[in-house]
């Protein structure tokens, strides 16, 4: 397949812009949808970019055009914006199926239901469309990357209904599992909890710079217009705190880990310690959004606990990525 693919990347602070892709097989009209998209960001982001300049913070990778396969089977992938991926039968030849082709639409985890399995499970975080980093390499575990779109508005229901396929193959019946879940991820993870009355076979959850509590950084005008995809601007602690009940985890046990080195230009939004995206109220899963410098301050929602330390690890947000599979030896 002949195929172009060109992009912009305007960084400032934790939001990057725009990238189109096409092919020759694909719609050649949404060249100038996307560049026009594209040079509307150049001229706003230019004017800010010229008195800021910092290095970009993103929870995953993807973007405006990273399609999902949520109520898309069959065709091209749904989404809010020019999406660039399709969820047909031909999108496996042609290289260019949206991340959770397979898991949506052909129910296909990597997992073997019902038979003995023992496997790790690794959510990514904001805007990515998988894991995107080193697995877990745990003794008689297989890991598995949870292929998840968190990119448009609707991410986190369509994401938590992509991972409840997961939880029903991987982790049911005589198969069990872990799971990690990173920034993200956390809410992701909570809203299936709480929107799901099965009992899965899940030891535990791991938790990683959770923003289950929310962000600072999100639900504002800079993150609605200049985020890396749609979700970006539906992450803030309102929004996400508002989204599920918290307290219902199935009666599993989920456990935090946060970082507190911060970036000077994100960190003086966010109340009290933080990793540069999320304060300590989120990643230590607190009630309430006050300024804590502890993982352990109370009060947690139910079945949220800090694990091995309360000061959090000297690692901004994206060195905690893989902190709890470091900690575990894994």
């Amino acid at each position: 397949m002949l195929q172009r693919h060109e992009s912009i990347d305007f960084r400032f602070g934790a939001w990057v812009g725009c990238e189109c892709a096409w092919g020759a097989r694909r719609r050649e009209s949404m060249k100038v949808g996307c560049h026009a998209i594209a040079a509307l960001a150049s001229l706003g982001m230019a004017l800010l970019v010229s008195t800021f300049s910092f290095t970009a913070a993103q929870a995953g990778v993807g973007g405006d055009d990273a399609g999902t396969c949520r109520s898309a089977c069959g065709g091209y992938g749904a989404g809010n914006n020019g999406n660039g991926c399709w969820c047909d039968a031909a999108c496996t030849s042609q290289g260019d199926c949206c991340a959770d082709y397979q898991p949506v639409c052909n129910g296909n985890t990597g997992c073997t239901p019902n038979s003995g399995g023992r496997y790790v499970l690794h959510l990514g975080g904001m805007c990515s469309q998988g894991w995107n980093d080193r697995y877990a390499n745990a003794s008689g575990f297989t890991p598995i990357d949870v292929r998840a779109v968190q990119t448009n508005h609707a991410a986190l229901s369509q994401t938590s209904a992509t991972l409840a396929t997961y939880l029903d193959q991987c982790c049911s019946g005589s198969n069990a599992c872990y799971v990690l879940n990173y920034s993200g991820g956390d809410a992701v993870m909570g809203h299936r909890f709480a929107n799901s009355s099965t009992n899965w076979n899940i030891y535990w959850v791991g938790t990683t710079a959770g923003a289950g509590g929310g962000s600072e950084l999100s639900g504002n005008l800079l993150a609605d217009a200049f985020g890396p995809c749609d979700y970006s601007g539906h992450l803030g602690t309102s929004e996400v705190r508002n989204a599920y009940n918290h307290n219902d985890t199935n009666g599993k046990t989920v456990y935090h880990i946060g970082g507190y080195d911060g970036w000077w230009y994100s960190s003086w939004l966010l109340p009290g310690e933080d990793d540069g995206a999320v304060a300590f109220h989120s990643a230590g899963a607190r009630t309430g959004t006050t300024s804590t410098n502890s993982m352990c301050s109370t009060p947690k929602w139910t079945n949220h606990v800090a694990a091995w330390t309360c000061s959090g690890y000297d690692l901004d947000h994206y060195g905690m990525k893989t902190k709890f599979i470091t900690q575990m030896g894994w």
